[in-house]
């Protein structure tokens, strides 16, 4: 009886770490739209137009970030975020510089690391919505 215990002990462990394994391995049960998908987000860039920053490096004083758009679609809802946190949520024009308060940014003045700026377009022009457009570029902050 107390080999049958630990019989089923270790038959419930290895059946439970072959589950595991059906987990680990999900990627591969993604259909090709989840995959592009996935593909996306590792390359962190897609869609039409670019994103451009007008001041790639700025100092710790600085406030304000300054970036312009090309050949981005005017007609969808662009969400832009600095150092993970929204900023801008609307319509945009390309070719028109937009200045971006960052005072209040925890991370966007951090001299560790580049920061990032990300615009974001969806297909329902809801932030959760599927992804249209996605760029990103990253700026530097010198000590003053």
């Amino acid at each position: 009886m107390k080999y049958l215990g630990r019989l089923l002990f270790a038959m419930t462990v290895f059946l439970s770490l072959a589950g595991c394994t059906q987990i680990l391995d999900s990627e591969e049960l993604l259909d090709e739209e989840e995959r592009s998908s996935l593909e996306v987000a590792i390359n962190s860039d897609t869609g039409q137009g670019t994103l451009e920053l007008v001041t790639p490096t700025i100092t710790e004083g600085d406030t304000e970030i300054e970036i312009k758009m090309t050949d981005v679609d005017e007609n969808k809802t662009t969400f832009i975020s600095v150092a993970n946190e929204d900023v801008f949520e609307g319509k945009i024009k390309n070719d028109e510089v937009y200045t971006l308060d960052i005072s209040d940014i925890k991370d966007a003045l951090r001299t560790d690391y580049n920061p990032k700026v990300q615009l974001l377009q969806t297909s329902n022009d809801e932030q959760s919505g599927d992804i249209v457009t996605f760029k990103q570029v990253r700026y530097s902050v010198e000590k003053e």
